[in-house]
């Protein structure tokens, strides 16, 4: 028969490898939240050219694990030209993202090797690559974008739909905004509902983490069930175990008395 005492230890020796396991081998807390960060937040922030009456409040940023930035470029609202529509949208967006209508977009910069990743027309990827000579290899399409980046390193984004899209070629009717820039904090994390707008591009590494997790705790639980089919759990046997240790902690002792003589 298992003790309670045993059981008690069982479950919580369950919990504790899930979780140890699920957020050291991503970085990221239980809601998402990314907790890095970086001394290149500065050298790597976009610039944003967008439409001068249409302008973002500002610039939130978090970092991963890795020391990949996420660039959250904030504005306070994206209106549709027709009116009813956009009173239906802004509806369905406070819906979905628990109350919060503010715009977020995306750009992610990993300094390491100069790669960057942000989303344009039809919600589809650019994925690029910072060149040293101030221009970007546009990986999708396979061709160097000239002067997209200022000093290589802070890429150039254009706003390019009503819902601030962006591109990385010039857009007319854009113009460079400078905006202030902060770290985000979990009070605007929760605000924003940044986990429901983020769930999709943390996905994958979502999923790394808890199959890790659900790896290691099915291993831990396969070493319980071995020992305990072959009745390590058992008061009898614990009794054994504890008095063997002793036993052999006498042995020891006695071994390093006769040493020390």
């Amino acid at each position: 028969m298992i003790s309670k005492r045993w059981i008690t230890t069982w479950l919580v020796l369950n919990f504790l490898i899930f979780w140890f396991v699920g957020l050291a081998s991503s970085g990221y807390s239980m809601e998402g939240y990314l907790p890095g960060e970086s001394d290149k937040v500065d050298q790597y922030t976009p610039v944003v050219y967008t439409a001068p009456d249409d302008k973002p409040v500002g610039i939130l940023y978090m970092v991963d694990y890795d020391g990949v930035i996420y660039y959250y470029i904030v504005w306070e609202d994206e209106y549709f030209s027709n009116s009813l529509i956009d009173k239906l949208y802004r509806f369905f967006r406070g819906l979905v993202y628990g109350g919060a209508t503010q715009d977020i977009e995306v750009v992610k910069v990993n300094p390491d090797n100069g790669t960057f990743y942000f989303q344009t027309y039809g919600h589809t990827n650019v994925n690029g690559q910072l060149l040293d000579n101030g221009s970007c290899l546009w990986i999708e399409e396979n061709t160097v974008v000239p002067d997209c980046a200022v000093n290589g390193t802070h890429v150039k984004v254009y706003v390019v739909t009503w819902n601030h899209m962006l591109s990385l070629l010039p857009e007319n009717g854009t113009e460079r905004v400078v905006l202030p820039m902060r770290h985000m904090t979990p009070d605007d994390y929760v605000a924003l509902g940044m986990f429901r707008r983020t769930q999709y591009s943390m996905a994958g590494i979502t999923f790394d983490s808890l199959f890790l997790a659900i790896v290691a705790t099915l291993a831990f639980n396969g070493v319980m069930f071995a020992a305990w089919r072959k009745g390590y759990f058992t008061r009898e046997r614990q009794r054994k175990v504890r008095n063997e240790i002793h036993n052999g902690w006498g042995k020891v002792k006695e071994w390093l008395k006769g040493r020390s003589k």
